[in-house]
């Protein structure tokens, strides 16, 4: 499975040998939470939220992998950071719509939203710390 998900991410432009696994355990673990949450959600929604959590730190990883991937690692110019800082505020202005949605509409609980986005970013570390581990070996 992994290797159809690491072809499918590298068609999509995330080619990078370090990168390509965090976002796949971002994914596959997101849609863990996300499938098995919503399948008990009506005894329990917390593993739903803590998987919208985790989803929303996948997104996050996502676009920074494609955005940087795409851009290459050459010079940077003034340009390139406007370019930056305009993705990242789009980036912020969804993630704050989407917690908005998820907090005050919907009722998640915080804990569930807050160890989802933990979770989401422990994983991304702890997979790029043994992505970079292996690569140099």
């Amino acid at each position: 499975m992994t290797h159809s998900l690491d072809a499918w991410l590298w068609r999509r432009g995330i080619g990078h040998p370090v990168i390509r696994p965090l976002v796949r355990n971002e994914l596959l673990l997101t849609a863990l939470f996300l499938l098995g949450g919503g399948a008990i959600f009506s005894a329990t929604p917390w593993f739903f939220w803590f998987g919208v959590g985790l989803g929303i730190m996948t997104l996050t990883f996502w676009s920074l992998a494609r955005f940087f991937l795409r851009a290459g690692l050459g010079e940077y110019s003034t340009a390139f950071l406007r370019v930056v800082l305009l993705r990242w505020g789009g980036r912020l202005l969804l993630l704050t719509g989407l917690l908005y949605l998820a907090l005050i509409v919907c009722k998640a609980p915080v804990t569930a939203i807050l160890g989802g986005l933990t979770a989401g970013a422990a994983t991304a570390l702890i997979t790029f710390a043994v992505a970079s581990r292996n690569a140099r070996r």
